[in-house]
Formats: C-alpha cells, structure tokens, sequence
C-alpha cells in the first residue's frame, strides 16, 4: 500500500488501481483536493477498506482489475454494514451501458472516465459522497424514532422536512400517507394560538441564529400536556442558517408537580386559602385590566373571647369556619387571603361596591347558621374599591381595614 498524498485537512481516498502510472496521474491531479491510500490488489483493498474506513470519504476502484476484482470488492463489502455508508466510485473505460448498470445493482454510486478531467471527477466524488449521507438517513430517522422524544427539522421558510413522532395536537386527516412534510405550524396545529407562537418563534431563530428552550401548555382533545421545546439553527458549510432542528420533550409529570410544589408554598395549610406569601405577590403584579378593584378586610369577630375559654382548637375551628364561608361568598375569580391569624383580605377585579355588598349581605345571612361550642360565628367586613391604578393601592387596603374595625366595634356595641 502507498500513500501517494497526505494532507491533515483533505479528505481521504482510497485508491485500487494496478497501473501505477495512471494512479499517480491520478494522484497527481487531485492532490490539492484530496489525500490518497493507494493499493493494488483485491484481499489488500478489502482489509484497508475495513481498517481506515473511520477516515475514509470515498473508493476509487478500477474496472479492469483482474479476475473480476472490482466486482469481488462490490459484492463482499456489503457484508459489513459500517461500509454501506462509503461511496464506491468505478474507474470506466471500455464498458458497456448493460455492464454499468451491472455495476450500480452491486453498490457503486458513479464513474470515472477516461481521459481524467479534474472539476469532473472532484464533482462526482462529492455528488457520491452527498448521495451516501443521504442514503443513510433513513436509518438514522428509524432509530430516532425509537426515541420517547419527538425530533424534528425545519427548512429555512419554517416548513417542516420530517418529524419522527405525529402526535395528537396536529390536525390531519386519517390517511396513512399524510406527511408533515412541507407544512407550518399554522397549518397543522389545533391550537392555533400556539401555533402562532411557536412559528413567530421559527422566524425569530432564522433571522437571529440564537438557540430557544420554553414549555407551553397545550390542551387539546380535552387533554392537559406541558411541552419542553428546545430549537437550534441548523447551519451549511458557509455558517448560514438553512433550517431549525428541535427536541419536543413531554414534562407535564414535571411541571404539574412544579406546580403543585409552587401552590403549596402560596396556600395556607389551615384553611386552604391563599397566604400572606402569595399575598405580596399578587399586589406587585396587579395590571391594569383588574380595576375597578374592590378590596373587602374581613376579621373574625370574638376570637380572643373563643380562644380563651374553649381552647385554641375551637379558635382554629372558627377560623377554618370562616375561610369556608368566605370562599362560598366569593368564588373564582375573587382572590382570598388568609394574611394573620384571623385576618383576611379578598380582592374582587371588576367588581362594584353594589356588588360586593349584596355578596356581604348573603354571607351575613349564611353565618347565622354556624356556632362554635354555641357561640355564634360572626365576622366583620370592610370594603373600598379602588377605581383605577392612580390610587394608592395600600391606602384603599388601609381604608377597607379601617372600615372593616368600625364594623367591629357595632358589632361590639350591639353584643
């Protein structure tokens, strides 16, 4: 075996040729373009082929071996897998169109003619080289989609060129030979809010060249999923972006469990209401789509009184009493709060004071039911609503607490 040529950064091919000096013209011609490993028998061709096929871009064999060696070589490489992937290109000189044909049913992928022309043969050698990448997907899109994972690629207009999962958020008909081939996703989702977002994300990818990760929530078919979508720019050999490649993960175990971690640290464990945490939360992030706002203080009336001469169990009691009530008189979308000991703050967006005082006026005529080791439940209220966000939105909270202690101390007045 010769190694007529060697250049770290060339690919490298390999060469089975008996006339040397056609070889080194060979060699010679197209030095600048690729490094060569040069042999000249067949059981030598084999066992190089097998040993330096890691490195390997192409095989240049000729047709006029002996004994039908170039043939022999066809037939025993695709004995081994790893080589189907190689291209085989033949060295043709007196054969026939029947013989050619001959030789691409056995594996060889195209020809080289005599008399060499450089720009030719380098073209065919990377045309075959293309051919095999491309032979090989298929495969490689198998294996994928033995993946829980869905994979899928996008050209440079956002279209997709395959995915290996169709799942059930996409809208299709039943025909087996639907592909998702050439689609966008505002095409083909059922949720086309998401849609809208995930193909504007495309866009912004393929202008920017910038990597994206997010989960969205997708309820489609009456069915509750989170999805982990993460995007790459797909890049040619000049660096420009031709497409997108993503992974879609399924994480609704995950973040249902975030979820449900996150509500217990914002749920008070006593009453089920939401506390003083969540509390300072809600107040910073309030928009403006919220007003008007009414706030409502309410405060058990005589828990001091139940403490002291039933016990803290029975004040727990009419506190988790109270929370009940609360919730019954104002549902979704009022927010509750739990933000002392028997203290309680809910804000109603949207609501007017007209409204909130009849919700009041229900309650008040609910309470009346309940005791606690025959002491009535009573609470005291107070409300203010906040007409717009040029308001101080602690002094409207003030002014309903404030209201709320003069309705205790009627309460007191009367008891």
């Amino acid at each position: 075996m010769d190694v007529l040529t060697s250049h770290r950064n060339k690919r490298t091919i390999l060469l089975i040729k008996e006339n040397s000096e056609d070889a080194a013209q060979l060699c010679k011609m197209l030095a600048d373009s690729y490094n060569f490993m040069v042999v000249t028998e067949l059981e030598e061709s084999i066992s190089t082929f097998r040993r330096i096929c890691d490195c390997l871009s192409a095989v240049l064999i000729d047709s006029q071996l002996p004994d039908n060696a170039c043939e022999v070589f066809l037939q025993r490489i695709k004995k081994y897998k790893k080589l189907e992937s190689i291209p085989v290109l033949v060295i043709s000189t007196e054969e026939t169109v029947p013989q050619k044909l001959h030789y691409l049913k056995l594996g060889a992928v195209d020809f080289v003619t005599w008399p060499y022309q450089k720009e030719l043969i380098v073209n065919r050698i990377s045309n075959a080289v293309r051919i095999k990448d491309s032979a090989t997907f298929p495969e490689l899109e198998k294996m994928l989609r033995a993946l829980p994972a869905n994979i899928y690629l996008k050209d440079a207009e956002g279209k997709y060129i395959f995915a290996t999962h169709y799942w059930h958020h996409l809208e299709h008909d039943d025909d087996p030979d639907w592909t998702i081939r050439g689609k966008t996703d505002l095409e083909i989702r059922k949720d086309k809010e998401n849609a809208i977002i995930a193909y504007q994300s495309d866009l912004q990818l393929l202008r920017d060249g910038k990597e994206r990760s997010y989960v969205i929530e997708v309820n489609a078919d009456d069915i509750l999923e989170y999805l982990q979508i993460t995007k790459a720019p797909v890049r040619n050999e000049k660096n420009e972006i031709t497409g997108i490649i993503a992974l879609i993960n399924n994480v609704t175990e995950q973040e249902l469990l975030k979820k449900k971690l996150e509500r217990q640290a914002y749920i008070d464990q006593m009453t089920g209401l939401y506390n003083r945490s969540y509390y300072e939360k809600y107040i910073s992030a309030l928009m403006e789509d919220n007003y008007p706002l009414a706030i409502i203080s309410a405060d058990c009336n005589n828990l001091k009184f139940v403490n002291d001469y039933y016990g803290h169990m029975a004040g727990d009691e009419y506190i988790r009493i109270s929370a009940s009530l609360l919730k019954m008189a104002f549902p979704e979308p009022a927010m509750i709060f739990r933000t002392g000991g028997d203290e309680f703050l809910i804000f109603m967006p949207g609501a007017s004071e007209e409204e909130v005082l009849k919700r009041i006026k229900y309650l008040q005529h609910q309470v009346k039911l309940f005791f606690i080791m025959n002491h009535p439940v009573s609470i005291a209220y107070g409300v203010h609503v906040m007409k717009d966000k040029n308001q101080d939105l602690m002094e409207c909270i003030h002014q309903a607490d404030k209201n709320m202690y003069e309705d205790k101390k009627h309460y007191k007045k009367e008891s």
